[in-house]
């Protein structure tokens, strides 16, 4: 037990490495590697905004998460949805 909290201390100390900032444009490419519009992914600050269109291709949605993920901290992702679906049944 206390290897294992030895070991949780050292990764806990390390230091975490520089984060690489994106661009718009980066996002922009990420968006056309995709062939997914580009008003999907938005900068704001220091934070990536996705908005998916509600008829969207999941596959486009897929790729254009995976890249984003790549390179961006996914707390730092943030999802604007869709209306709630009725809870029709």
């Amino acid at each position: 037990m206390s290897l294992l909290l030895a070991l949780a201390l050292q990764v806990a100390a390390q230091p975490t490495r520089p984060q690489r900032q994106v661009s718009q444009a980066d996002l922009n490419a990420m968006a056309d590697a995709c062939r997914a519009p580009r008003s999907w992914l938005v900068l704001r600050g220091r934070e990536v905004v996705f908005r998916g269109s509600p008829n969207a291709d999941f596959t486009k949605i897929e790729c254009v998460l995976k890249k984003v993920s790549a390179v961006v901290p996914m707390n730092k992702i943030g999802f604007i949805g869709n209306a709630q679906a009725s809870e029709e049944k």
